[in-house]
């Protein structure tokens, strides 16, 4: 797969594993292949890559030079690892009553390459990774509901340890001000997948479209007439740090998928 950016990584992966490509059905078998042949698709491509290079080198080789030993040794070598890794991941696929192994080379880095991917978005936090699926995933809103509901859940969380408006000097917020807090975070989540890359859409850039998405997408009525207020906790402090935070997560979701760019370079 294109190791371009953390975000296309993971569109890309996870289109793999929704049944869109020839390869979906190695993720039913992803655990046992990666037993059997390490957890980097990489070290296959390298491995075809170094076999062909052989190949290539044998072929224009002379049948008097110094080297041509050598030169056999090193393709008769990775012509023997490639088909030892060749014969594990058919093992994995017969022993899975799934039909014939894949019929690509390619298919199979890809397959794990993907998988390697998604390894590193679902070891990390709950949250954090349905931060990933729900800004980068290639899933429909029904389909993001429950990671939508993580995300939700956590930043509640966070807002929940602010002083919100009308708290004063209270340990609880009023309830009224926790019922508002609830709408508020949900349109932030909405905000921060709008306008993240790549897509870069407006987004909820004043009260006012904040309080109408939350009105249209909720039908819930909250008071934005106060939204700043100098000298006073106003609902414009707690929006800024809730995209804050949600800025900070994205960053923390995508570090991990990042770092598999560097490896495969």
């Amino acid at each position: 797969m294109r190791y371009i950016s953390a975000r296309q990584m993971i569109f890309d992966a996870y289109h793999t594993r929704r049944g869109n490509s020839p390869i979906a059905d190695l993720f039913d078998n992803l655990k046992r292949i990666r037993e059997r042949v390490g957890d980097n698709g990489a070290k296959l491509r390298s491995l075809m890559a170094e076999h062909k290079r052989n190949v290539k080198a044998l072929s224009n080789a002379g049948p008097f030079d110094n080297n041509l030993d050598e030169l056999k040794r090193a393709v008769a070598n990775s012509e023997r690892r490639l088909s030892e890794m060749r014969t594990a991941l058919e093992d994995v696929s017969k022993s899975s009553n799934e039909g014939a192994s894949p019929d690509n080379d390619w298919r199979i880095v890809h397959g794990l390459e993907a998988g390697q991917v998604i390894s590193a978005v679902e070891s990390q936090p709950q949250h954090l990774q349905a931060l990933a699926r729900y800004c980068f995933g290639p899933f429909t809103r029904d389909e993001l509901a429950e990671d939508r509901e993580w995300i939700h859940t956590a930043l509640m969380h966070v807002g929940m340890q602010m002083r919100l408006p009308g708290q004063g000097q209270a340990e609880w917020p009023p309830a009224e001000a926790a019922r508002q807090l609830r709408w508020i975070v949900s349109a932030a989540i909405h905000h921060h997948a709008e306008t993240t890359y790549p897509y870069n859409r407006p987004g909820l850039q004043s009260p006012r479209r904040i309080a109408t998405w939350i009105d249209q997408e909720h039908g819930e009525e909250i008071d934005v007439r106060r939204w700043s207020a100098h000298g006073r906790t106003c609902w414009r402090g707690v929006w800024e740090r809730l995209l804050d935070t949600l800025d900070r997560w994205e960053c923390d979701a995508l570090a991990p998928v990042a770092l598999l760019i560097n490896r495969a370079a």
